[in-house]
Order: structure tokens, then sequence, then C-alpha cells
């Protein structure tokens, strides 16, 4: 796939170059002013950043996820915890978030309970997890 991509580029640039070497002075300053016509045209046609970046990126400085959606997150990112169903709830005394659900077994289970306790602003874990019998 690389190579298809290289003998692209390269042809291109080939005929970007010969176009450039046979013409007269007055058609490169056309094509000058062609190419930055359509860059503005393609510049007020893109969305903004914010939008373009994804959801994630339209929280400013000072903005934060719930307490219970960070621990979420972090338990479904963490690779140890592949194939667990965990649910993080928030409680109602601050800092405080609940774990339930079902994991494969005991190291699952206390690999989650120390993901939520490392997650900023959670300062009790309230384990609830099911590690099935075998």
């Amino acid at each position: 796939m690389k190579w298809k991509r290289a003998l692209v580029v390269t042809t291109f640039v080939s005929l970007l170059t010969g176009t450039l070497l046979t013409s007269k002075p007055s058609d490169v300053e056309a094509m000058i002013r062609i190419g930055k016509k359509a860059a503005g045209k393609i510049e007020s046609a893109l969305p903004e950043a914010r939008v373009a970046a994804g959801p994630l990126a339209a929280f400013r400085a000072g903005d934060a996820l719930p307490i219970e959606e960070r621990v979420r997150v972090r338990i479904q990112t963490e690779k140890a915890m592949a194939g667990a169903d965990v649910v993080a709830l928030a409680m109602p005394t601050a800092g405080e978030v609940k774990l339930k659900g079902i994991v494969r077994d005991a190291s699952q289970k206390r690999r989650a309970v120390e993901i939520a306790n490392s997650t900023a602003g959670v300062e009790v874990v309230i384990d609830e997890l099911a590690v099935p019998e075998k």
C-alpha cells in the first residue's frame, strides 16, 4: 500500500514540475492565484476546530466530567479490564462511587477498585462487583 501512495505522489510531483517548467511565467502566476482562491474556499467550508476535534475537545479548561464518568472511562480503557461489565454510579455523598457489575475473576475485581480509588475526585469506593463461580 505504501508503494502505491509513493507512486501517486511521485507521479503528481512529476506532472506538476513538468507543467511548471514548460509553462509561461503568466501561467504560473495564474496557477498561484487559483491555488490561493481554492485554499480560501476550502478553509471557509471546514468546521470550527472545536467541532472537528470531537466531543471531548469541546470541554474547556475548568469543565469536568462527572466523577462516575471519569471512573467508567478509565475502567473501559484499561486492557486488564477486557470482558468486564462494570458500571460506576455516583453516590449522594461527594467523592463516593459505587461499582456494580460482573468481572471475570478476583484480580479483575481488585483492579477495578484500584482504578476507581486512583481516579481524581474519588474518596470512597463501594464495591458491589460480582465474580462468577467456576
